[in-house]
């Protein structure tokens, strides 16, 4: 009888075993990983610092080009929204950068590409994602998820009382003058914040095993649309219609779907 108990308790904690590792294998195998791509243009040619592009009739060179990805959102076929908690990026492409008045040198960097972990199998129609960083960290630096951090060089302290994100930033010079022109695109400020959602022209598949991409046209041509660098260099807090309307340029023209896989 002894024996008998013995085989029935063994036999119990291996079915219950079994039924442990056959609860959670769906749930692991049902993730995958998708990557989004950021490809900077200006037009159709690749972006690239130090390097001369006609826009507007001027020659612009560019020592760097850096924004905000946020609160990355992916909406299924199914209208069902996977939203990656923590989500801020820093794309750019850059020269280094003294930060805090010359005491850090930021490294010159170049990124362009954001993965998404853990993402649940399935077929994607939508990508949503913010350029600048929301009220909640941008009121209150001391919250810094992700990657946010006051040592990248994309703080500033003349927007508001308080110091606060710049959201993007585009530097360089016209070249087109005897005397080259320092220019300065940037956006801040919470009423600036947008939200970019692209439908996607093929469904992104996830599958466990499987790597996914989004591949994406940044056009910095467009980063400047309707905005005339030579009368206005600088756009900053100091004019406010200006930064609307590059932010507005990032919501709705900057960025368009070079391909799915």
């Amino acid at each position: 009888m002894k024996n008998f108990k013995n085989f029935t308790l063994a036999l119990t904690a291996l079915i219950l075993l079994n039924s442990c590792s056959s609860d959670e294998a769906p749930s692991a195998a049902a993730e995958g990983t998708t990557q989004i791509n950021f490809d900077s243009k200006v037009g159709t040619a690749d972006f690239a610092l130090n390097t001369p592009f006609a826009i507007s009739g001027q020659s612009y060179q560019f020592d760097h080009l850096r924004y905000w990805v946020s609160d990355v959102k992916l909406v299924s076929d199914k209208n069902e929204t996977y939203a990656l908690s923590n989500s801020f990026f820093l794309i750019e492409e850059t020269t280094e950068i003294k930060v805090q008045e010359g005491k850090y040198t930021y490294p010159a960097q170049k990124r362009e590409a954001v993965e998404l972990k853990d993402v649940p199998s399935g077929s994607y129609t939508k990508l949503i994602f913010s350029v600048g960083v929301d009220a909640l960290h941008n009121d209150n630096m001391s919250i810094q998820d992700g990657e946010l951090s006051q040592l990248n060089g994309m703080t500033n302290i003349s927007w508001m009382w308080h110091t606060s994100y710049i959201f993007s930033s585009l530097t360089g010079k016209n070249m087109t003058p005897q005397t080259p022109v320092a220019i300065a695109v940037e956006t801040g400020l919470n009423t600036n914040y947008r939200t970019v959602e692209i439908t996607l022209p093929t469904a992104l598949v996830v599958s466990a095993g499987r790597s996914s991409k989004i591949n994406l046209n940044v056009d910095v041509e467009k980063i400047v649309k309707d905005i005339d660098l030579v009368a206005s260099p600088k756009v900053s807090a100091k004019t406010p219609e200006l930064m609307a309307k590059v932010a507005d340029n990032y919501k709705n023209t900057v960025f368009t779907v070079k391909s799915v896989e």
